[in-house]
């Protein structure tokens, strides 16, 4: 699989994105509401991580 640089600077967006928004909602409200959405991101990341992982997987077989 290649990795383009494209692809690469997509996600280096997204992650920069997401951050921003939880240091802007954090400075806006409270920490906790910052951490609880930093969690909220982190666990849908890690769902769509596991489901990419999944249909790479059926796809190379």
């Amino acid at each position: 699989m290649k990795i383009s640089e494209d692809a690469v600077f997509r996600w280096v967006l997204i992650v920069g994105v997401a951050g921003a928004s939880v240091i802007a909602l954090t400075l806006l409200t409270r920490p906790l509401v910052g951490a609880l959405w930093g969690l909220v991101l982190v666990i849908a990341a890690c769902v769509h991580g596991y489901r990419w992982v999944r249909d790479w997987r059926r796809r190379s077989r």
